[in-house]
């Protein structure tokens, strides 16, 4: 078995530097992805009902397929509400949960006490594919993943580990997710692989997009709507009427390969390195650079004007990657503000002080959910469809923008210091939400039988 496995990882190398030093790196990775679902399904002979949960005793084994440990706090809430689910949903048996991460950051118990899955083979549509036939259950947990909003190469990483799942007979599920504009390529790979994947999204218009693709899909709900912030020290002693400011770089996304890398040391205008990790680097040219000084501008001119309504603004970086942007909004007002920025804090004190917070500005999606679950009065500055979707759904049209408009400083001023009498209303469509999340571990359990 050794000598076969030594050959097997250095076939996966092989294939990795391929990908890597490919002028064209997506496409080699899309490619791939392909050909190991094709190999599957057409060497997949077993049905599910003898898939191995369905053998007495036997520990139900669940592989969550996300980018928890990043540092991004949306995808974290989304991951711990998932686990936690499932291990209600199946208290009666024994359960064997498995992450796929994207960081080592874990810094909340749910996170810290699941298993990771070991990468034992160094090119990741190899590792998903010889791992794939050891598990009862596969769900892609990330919300954002039919988009090319933020890496090709991740969605399809989601999108094909899924169906890498159901082409092993296996249950697969794409859970609670969102969609958005994808390139050509993406488009062509979800279209490809839908096959066997039961898709759940978390709003009906993700769910009429995919339709509208040939995808099928159902409808369901985000999975953070279950989740509730704690009040630690830290956001305790952050006192009353906290305004939570969210920003981001929503600028600089997607984030794509370069043939050629740029040094370690290289930075784009405003003093931000354009290096996503390895090879990928974030989007970035002087029209991009003008519209972040315009966005920050915006911000700090909510901060002044929430301040002058008697908040306290609070920075929130609710993604490490957020850490810039609260830096940027500090220096363009004359007063301090307090950051909480995660990595630096933890998710309990990121979550916390948006969960207790007065009002919410915010361009991250599950800052939204956070106080819409809460009848905290929130503003979008949306970066994208994401925001927007959630607030017409619940109701709140008038309480977003896009994070572009000129006018957004005044527009979210207006909303939040006038009439924000939407606790009962917020309050009721977050318990629809959840009454969907719980109808999607229904939808589990009927699964594996």
């Amino acid at each position: 078995m050794s000598a076969i496995f030594a050959t097997t990882a250095a076939a996966s190398l092989d294939a990795l530097r391929r990908y890597e030093s490919s002028a064209t790196p997506d496409e080699i990775f899309f490619a791939d992805m392909l050909e190991r679902i094709e190999a599957a399904r057409a060497r997949c002979v077993e049905p599910r009902r003898l898939a191995r949960h369905a053998r007495h005793g036997a520990p139900l084994r669940v592989l969550l397929l996300s980018y928890a440990g990043a540092g991004n706090t949306g995808a974290d809430l989304r991951t711990i509400e998932t686990i936690r689910q499932l291990s209600a949903v199946f208290a009666t048996r024994r359960l064997d949960i498995e992450l796929f991460a994207r960081g080592n950051l874990f810094d909340h118990p749910v996170l810290a006490a699941v298993r990771k899955l070991q990468p034992l083979l160094p090119y990741a549509p190899d590792l998903l594919a010889q791992a794939m036939p050891s598990y009862d259950l596969v769900l892609n947990v990330e919300g954002s993943t039919y988009t090319s909003k933020f890496s090709d190469a991740l969605a399809a990483l989601l999108i094909g580990g899924a169906a890498l799942a159901a082409a092993y007979g296996r249950p697969a599920f794409a859970y609670g997710i969102d969609s958005g504009a994808m390139t050509p390529a993406l488009t062509r790979f979800a279209q490809q692989t839908a096959d066997g994947v039961e898709i759940l999204c978390r709003n009906e218009a993700a769910r009429e997009a995919l339709a509208a693709l040939g995808i099928v899909a159902q409808a369901g709900a985000d999975s953070a709507w279950t989740f509730a912030p704690r009040a630690t020290a830290r956001v305790r002693s952050l006192g009353g009427k906290v305004a939570a400011l969210c920003p981001a770089n929503p600028f600089w996304w997607p984030v794509t390969p370069r043939g050629t890398a740029a040094h370690e040391g290289s930075a784009a205008p405003h003093g931000m390195p354009p290096r996503y990790a390895g090879r990928y680097f974030h989007t970035w040219d002087g029209a991009r650079a003008l519209a972040y000084r315009g966005y920050i501008e915006r911000f700090a001119r909510i901060a002044a004007g929430l301040r002058a309504d008697g908040f306290t603004p609070v920075l929130i970086a609710m993604e490490q990657l957020d850490r810039a942007a609260c830096a940027d909004i500090a220096a363009h007002v004359d007063f301090s503000m307090p950051c909480i920025a995660r990595g630096e804090a933890t998710l309990d004190d990121v979550a916390g002080a948006v969960g207790h917070a007065a009002c919410v500005v915010t361009t991250r999606y599950h800052a939204a959910v956070l106080a819409v679950a809460r009848g905290i009065p929130v503003y979008g500055l949306s970066m994208d469809e994401r925001i927007d979707r959630l607030l017409l759904e619940a109701g709140l049209a008038g309480w977003h923008t896009a994070c572009d408009d000129p006018h957004g400083a005044a527009r979210a001023l207006d909303a939040l210091c006038g009439d924000a009498s939407l606790t009962r209303h917020s309050h009721t469509f977050a318990e629809r939400e959840r009454v969907r999340f719980a109808a999607m571990g229904e939808a589990l359990r009927a699964a594996v039988g």
